[in-house]
């Protein structure tokens, strides 16, 4: 694993570079802005990928969506790295088709990236990509998607650091949960504007008549190699269940393609791998429970997609959360071990009475503040008009 890791670490030390020079740059040139708001274009520097619909990709082209349809802002996607341009355009234009005749650049040569057309707004998307967008010099105004504390995503090392660097580069901060927003100003001292994390509620929404009396079924959000979901405690967590329920529970694990067997879990759970993106809802309806671990600073989207089905969420204690997460209140919020997360799953699929008080007091939470993304996208695309020093529309353009 070390080794592995310092493999990495070395390139990444090397191709994610900054100067003194860099770092005291002016980034933010107002006076650049096209005067008219729907001649705007805005570039997204996004790391090579292969699924469109993951949260945090599917919450880019969400707002970019947005910022075409309501206020005109053409986007431009750039990829920082080797990718098929063609089929990242058609990728992308199957999240939404607003964005299908978008701009597809690959940035992978030093003369792609010398030579990335201007934008009104530009907006980093990982901390990878922060390290583009600070070279780059033809931009109006730069903005930084904070979807995660991604320097824990690494061990406090080189990586680490270079992450944490990222949050200085002086770009504003669009920050995907309230705890994030404080960490970049209160910590980094930047600005920044909350994007809350929303749900579908066309493919998110409860229908009871799908959940099985028996056997009760609980899904795991697995992805054995990713530290911060914490696999290797549910992994032993969800022996013990198995062991105490046995046959009268079904544990269904989606989010990685991976082999129980390998893990010691043959007998215990059924891997289902990945799922497209619209049948995630008619699983996570067909179960009673729903256990979604993480570590930084950021719950991920499950946690909502499942509370807006209608599944008992089950997660570990993480101070970041709170402001979602309330144990015993709208989820079961359990310490890190596998005794205390068994014991909690096991009362989640239980028959006791005030699981529906909670079943119910999470459903509210999402329609209460988490269910409509076009509110929330539109704080986030009037702030990037504000800070640029344009009037706060009373209404969106078109």
């Amino acid at each position: 694993m070390w080794s592995r890791y310092t493999h990495d670490a070395l390139i990444l030390a090397q191709c994610t570079d900054a100067s003194a020079e860099d770092l005291a740059r002016r980034q933010q040139y107002p006076e650049r802005l096209a005067p008219v708001v729907s001649d705007r274009v805005c570039n997204w520097y996004l790391p090579v990928f292969d699924n469109p619909f993951y949260g945090g990709l599917m919450t880019i082209f969400r707002l970019a969506d947005h910022m075409q349809r309501e206020f005109g802002i053409a986007s431009r996607f750039l990829i920082c790295g080797p990718t098929d341009t063609s089929r990242t355009r058609e990728s992308i234009g199957s999240t939404f088709a607003s964005l299908s005749g978008s701009s597809v650049i690959a940035l992978d040569t030093p003369t792609a990236t010398a030579n990335v057309p201007f934008a009104d707004y530009s907006v980093a998307t990982l901390w990878t990509t922060a390290y583009v967008l600070l070279g780059v010099k033809n931009a109006g105004l730069k903005f930084y998607l904070v979807q995660d504390f991604e320097p824990l995503f690494y061990p406090a090392g080189s990586t680490y650091a270079q992450a944490e660097l990222t949050y200085r580069f002086g770009f504003y901060g669009i920050a995907n949960t309230q705890s994030l927003k404080d960490i970049y100003e209160n910590t980094y001292g930047g600005r920044a504007v909350v994007l809350d994390p929303c749900i579908d509620t066309s493919i998110f929404y409860p229908d009871e008549s799908l959940r099985p009396g028996s056997p009760r079924r609980l899904f795991y959000y697995a992805r054995p190699g990713v530290p911060r979901n914490c696999f290797e405690l549910a992994a032993n967590a969800l022996k013990l269940l198995k062991e105490r329920r046995g046959d009268a529970i079904e544990i269904v694990c989606a989010g990685a393609q991976w082999q129980p067997a390998e893990y010691g879990l043959h007998g215990v759970v059924r891997s289902i791998g990945m799922l497209p993106y619209a049948q995630t809802g008619d699983l996570y309806r067909s179960c009673h429970a729903g256990l979604a671990l993480m570590m930084t600073k950021h719950p991920s989207y499950l946690p909502f997609e499942m509370m807006g089905c209608g599944a008992i969420v089950v997660a570990n204690q993480n101070d970041a959360n709170t402001w979602l997460l309330r144990d015993r209140i709208n989820s079961l919020v359990s310490p890190p071990t596998a005794t205390c997360l068994a014991e909690n799953l096991d009362f989640a699929l239980s028959d006791a009475p005030e699981l529906e008080a909670i079943r119910a007091a999470a459903l509210e939470t999402i329609r209460g503040r988490h269910g409509d993304w076009a509110r929330s996208l539109d704080v986030v695309c009037r702030f990037m008009l504000a800070v640029g020093g344009d009037e706060i529309f009373t209404a969106p353009v078109g």
